[in-house]
């Protein structure tokens, strides 16, 4: 072994040696009473041992603190991030569920017709709507069977249908039952009908004549 790392080793002793020594002479030299000249050495080797140990101690909990401390804190990140995510889905879902809402609501809106626009009907254009609102499927009236049971004059009912088909109320097909033309109520009509329903009386029923829808 060269002259070198003997003496390199040497130093490295020495001062693991003074390294150890030094809490206990630190505190020692506060405290003179405590030194004794023949047991000194064996004294701050004592107290040196005990810091040391003491101060390994400490670092041990220090670091089982801050690993507990770690662990709580990711766990506390998870579950902030998992109640992030389910509160960002439960808005999500809501706001879609509220356009939807809106889109069928705006969508319903567009499909109905404006009835507030249309002109107020007479009492006898809506008697024929509310006749017209009983017929089954397939079935028109002919203006001669709203003119009998209603008891008034043939002209008078064919300007109330003209009226009501002007305003899309009421539609007319050609030819139905013995070659006279029936009418049937357009869904327009259905909906003023509904809007006017309060206003309606009970009427005698009209037969109607069977012809193709």
């Amino acid at each position: 072994m060269s002259a070198d790392l003997q003496s390199a080793l040497i130093d490295i002793v020495l001062w693991l040696y003074r390294g150890f020594f030094m809490p206990g002479d630190q505190l020692l030299a506060n405290f003179p009473g405590l030194y004794f000249a023949s047991h000194g050495r064996i004294v701050s080797g004592l107290v040196s041992a005990v810091i040391w140990l003491g101060a390994l101690a400490l670092l041990v909990v220090i670091w089982r603190f801050l690993r507990d401390l770690d662990s709580a804190l990711a766990a506390l990140i998870v579950r902030l991030y998992e109640e992030l995510q389910r509160a960002v889905r439960v808005v999500a879902r809501r706001v879609r569920l509220a356009f939807r809402s809106y889109a069928l609501e705006r969508q319903a809106r567009l499909a109905q017709p404006e009835v507030s626009e249309l002109p107020a009907l007479s009492g006898v254009q809506l008697e024929i709507l509310q006749h017209h609102a009983a017929l089954p499927p397939g079935h028109l009236l002919t203006p001669p069977d709203i003119a009998n049971t209603l008891g008034m004059r043939l002209a008078d009912v064919e300007r109330a249908l003209g009226a009501l088909r002007k305003l899309s109320l009421v539609e007319r097909t050609f030819g139905a039952g013995d070659g006279e033309d029936g009418y049937r109520m357009t869904r327009a009509g259905a909906v003023l009908l509904a809007a006017c329903s309060q206003h309606g009386a009970g009427s005698k029923r009209i037969e109607p004549t069977l012809g193709s829808v």
